[in-house]
């Protein structure tokens, strides 16, 4: 089901019709090496990506900071692609907030991870991997059911409201992860 597409929010893009190869690196991109275009569910598809990297980083045992700063600049890129983007996405796909556009999801699910604990026995794939599934099922909760400011920011124009809602919910799982780590360490 299409959403109707107001022209302030998401200009055309009368090349995107005419030029179908010329945009195919955009919709590569977009939708995070073609992630967003798997179905059901593109955002929890898009959201597999980054999960995956964090939990290799975790693997590699890249220490603190230098983990939190990769996820960072991984955020800021996957972020500033989305802004710059998103134009022309809502015009290709025709939707305010296309599906397929998960690069936001990148950035989300990347800003969750931000300071977080490496696992205790690190050296074992099951601590690291549950680390990484536990991020991404709470960001993916967080992003579906959209708790306030969630919802609010969604409704800003274009790109910034498909990108800073993913932000938002990124940020309250870091939160909610932190009081945890915080808990259990006494």
């Amino acid at each position: 089901m299409s959403v109707a597409v107001r022209e302030a929010e998401c200009p055309s893009d009368r090349n995107t019709a005419a030029a179908p190869g010329r945009n195919g690196w955009r919709r590569w991109v977009i939708s995070g090496g073609g992630l967003g275009l798997l179905r059901p569910a593109p955002g929890s598809w898009g959201s597999v990506a980054p999960a995956a990297v964090f939990w290799l980083l975790l693997m590699a045992a890249v220490a603190e900071p230098w983990r939190s700063l990769f996820c960072a600049v991984g955020a800021l890129a996957a972020g500033v692609l989305t802004v710059w983007l998103a134009p022309w996405a809502c015009a290709h796909f025709q939707q305010r907030d296309p599906g397929p556009v998960v690069l936001d999801e990148f950035c989300g699910y990347w800003v969750a991870c931000l300071g977080l604990p490496a696992p205790a026995a690190l050296g074992h794939p099951g601590p690291a991997w549950l680390m990484a599934a536990g991020v991404y099922i709470l960001f993916r909760l967080t992003d579906t059911l959209k708790f306030f400011p969630c919802r609010q920011l969604e409704r800003l124009p274009a790109g910034w409201g498909i990108l800073l809602d993913d932000v938002a919910a990124g940020i309250q799982v870091n939160m909610l992860l932190q009081i945890i780590f915080r808990f259990a360490q006494g």
